[in-house]
C-alpha cells in the first residue's frame, strides 16, 4: 500500500469508563469509514487487557487523513476523552515495509 497514511492509535479506557470509550470509537469507526480516502478502519480490544483498545486507521492520501481528524466530531472526541481515556493516547505512524 505504497502512498497510503497508516496511523495506529492506543487508549486505555478509564476504570468503569470502558462502555463509553468502546461507544465512542465505535461511533468514530462509523462515522470515518464513510469518509473520502478512507480505506481501512478497525478497531480491536487487547486480548489480555479488556480496558485496552486499538484503532488501526489507513487513508489514500495525507490530506485525507488531516481532513478526518479536523472533522467537528473528532475535535468534540478529543476534547473530551480525558472523562474516559486514562492518560492519552499513543500514536504511531506506519510505512510500508
Amino acid at each position: 500500500m505504497s502512498g497510503t497514511y497508516t496511523l495506529v492509535g492506543i487508549a486505555r479506557a478509564k476504570t468503569h469508563r470502558r462502555d463509553a470509550l468502546v461507544s465512542q470509537l465505535s461511533a468514530l469507526r462509523s462515522r470515518g469509514l464513510t469518509e473520502p480516502g478512507c480505506l481501512d478502519y478497525h478497531v480491536g480490544q487487547d486480548a489480555e487487557d479488556a480496558r485496552v483498545f486499538v484503532i488501526y486507521m489507513v487513508w489514500d492520501s495525507k490530506r485525507a487523513l488531516e481532513s478526518h481528524l479536523n472533522r467537528p466530531y473528532m475535535r468534540d472526541f478529543h476534547a473530551a476523552r480525558a472523562d474516559f481515556v486514562e492518560g492519552d493516547f499513543s500514536f504511531r505512524w506506519l510505512n510500508a515495509a
